[in-house]
């Protein structure tokens, strides 16, 4: 099963539309989300589960601050490092995460989406088309190319 952006979607619409009460929560809750989205990547990896924690972690902090310069920083530095993460646990595989930044801070410019189904879709498609810029290359010959999927 590769990555799900439907999912993430759906995820992202429940979020905006009822987001938890503090940073932390709403931190997982984004966790949750991409965790979901990633849980069949392919290549497989093996290491979902503790990225997203990770991802759980740094996104609290990045939540805390009120300048949204900072926190988009703070968000791609996250995603980095949790696409990395996932990166390391596709045994067989040399992983390339994606490369340069997801766009965090464009989405945080105005005009925003008017309703949070078309946040969500903005946010997901942003999300799924920097994903899908990883690779994993087969260690072994024929050393296939495989793009993150």
């Amino acid at each position: 099963m590769p990555l799900d952006s439907p999912g993430l979607e759906a995820d992202l619409e429940s979020l905006f539309a009822a987001p938890p009460a503090t940073s932390a929560l709403c931190a997982q809750a984004w966790a949750d989300a991409v965790e979901g989205y990633s849980s069949g990547i392919v290549p497989a990896s093996t290491t979902v589960t503790a990225s997203a924690a990770a991802l759980a972690t740094a996104l609290g902090s990045a939540f805390t601050g009120s300048d949204k310069t900072a926190t988009a920083a703070a968000m791609e530095s996250a995603f980095a490092t949790f696409a990395a993460s996932v990166g390391a646990g596709m045994a067989g595989y040399t992983p390339t995460p994606p490369p340069g930044s997801l766009g965090f801070a464009a989405l945080m410019e105005e005009p925003f989406p008017e309703t949070h189904a078309d946040a969500a879709t903005v946010w997901a498609d942003a999300i799924h088309a920097w994903m899908t810029t990883g690779i994993g290359t087969l260690i072994a010959p024929p050393n296939t190319v495989v793009p993150w999927s």
